[in-house]
């Protein structure tokens, strides 16, 4: 009778310590997003093939008191049959990573990534874990995200107040190409290196409700940068003039594309060019210098002047803005003179850059100009 009584208190008091570690609380996840790896919005019914995208996860707790503690969850993400993580991407960089453990696994045909919770993740929390995916097959498939009451490493007995609200799905298709429909067509892109100065030109059909154009450069070809913008004109053909800077100048390799932005915020991409990197713009040693600087609109012009031996022959003239734009070129046939003007009535207050290059391609040091 004694054992039978000790024993009945043995298991009250087990039952009592596991009552005492209940908590409830609400994991849950939301709608997710791909994006650009510039975070522009990317239709997930469009992901080129070969190409690196990110898909945007919400990691959330509800519960405005409870906190979810360490080892009591699990979040799982399926990336269907035509998606793989990015092989550069490093899990560990995963914004969560604070509070979950991330790790990947092929498992049923396709990448499957697990976050474990390890820390205690906050009441009321709200956060998006961002992954990196490449689409490696052509086609339809589903990315899947489970986040799992699992209490699979703790002696808290976790349970959920809201179970209808663990999952998410986001269909996508990986299609030929870059980016799926376009607002309009791409029929080539041509770039062009004259030592360090570019020229890109994209050769278009079939523009409609075509709002504008962007030039988009990279130095990896996996991220890239809007250099230019064009407004849309119905031509066939846009052209876009670069002088080099100095990130440039110094890569290995260029990657080049042509972005198209329809009225309706919808967007598509040319194809891509590459060029090999780096120039050697060949300096004349004589030094030029421009007067008066600054200028005003009302002085009218300005005068360039060399430094020692005289201008004799055809040289070009490039206007840039300080973002390395062509505003202006200039061909000009110079007799045997000093200085020659430059009419700046044309030109918006700003700060300008104007570069002098001979018929032989050398090119003068640039002058700075500012226009009051």
């Amino acid at each position: 009778m004694k054992k039978i009584f000790f024993t009945t208190l043995l298991m009250t008091a087990v039952v009592l310590s596991g009552l005492a570690q209940a908590v409830i609380a609400d994991p849950a996840v939301n709608s997710m997003r791909t994006t650009t790896l510039n975070a522009l919005p990317l239709n997930p019914l469009f992901i080129p093939i070969d190409s690196v995208v990110e898909l945007k996860v919400p990691v959330i707790n509800y519960n405005l008191v409870n906190a979810l503690p360490s080892g009591t969850c699990k979040i799982k993400i399926g990336l269907g049959s035509r998606l793989v993580l990015n092989p550069a991407f490093d899990l560990t960089t995963v914004n969560t990573s604070s509070y979950f453990q991330w790790t990947a696994e092929t498992s049923g045909g396709q990448v499957q990534i697990t976050g474990e919770l390890i820390a205690t993740l906050p009441s009321n929390y709200s956060d998006t874990a961002t992954f990196q995916l490449k689409g490696i097959l052509l086609g339809n498939s589903t990315i899947t995200t489970n986040f799992l009451v699992t209490n699979h490493n703790t002696t808290v007995n976790l349970s959920d107040e809201n179970g209808t609200n663990n999952n998410a799905s986001l269909a996508y298709t990986v299609v030929e190409g870059a980016g799926g429909p376009l607002p309009v067509t791409f029929t080539d892109v041509t770039v062009k290196k004259e030592q360090c100065r570019l020229d890109i030109v994209a050769y278009t059909e079939s523009e409609i409700n075509v709002k504008l154009y962007e030039l988009e450069v990279s130095t990896d070809g996996i991220n890239y940068t809007a250099k230019q913008s064009q407004l849309a004109a119905n031509q066939s053909r846009y052209r876009f003039q670069l002088l080099m800077d100095e990130e440039m100048k110094n890569a290995g390799n260029l990657f080049f594309r042509v972005k198209s932005v329809d009225i309706d915020g919808s967007y598509g991409y040319s194809m891509t060019r590459r060029i090999n990197g780096g120039c050697a713009d060949a300096t004349v040693r004589s030094k030029i210098s421009v007067f008066p600087n600054p200028v005003t609109k009302q002085q009218g012009e300005i005068f360039i002047r060399s430094g020692s031996e005289n201008f004799n022959g055809k040289y070009s003239l490039y206007l840039y803005d300080m973002n390395g734009k062509i505003i202006s070129r200039d061909e000009l046939v110079l007799s045997n003179v000093n200085q020659f003007p430059y009419q700046v009535t044309h030109l918006s207050s700003g700060q300008y850059i104007i570069r002098l290059v001979t018929e032989k391609g050398t090119a003068y040091d640039p002058l700075p100009l500012q226009v009051l």
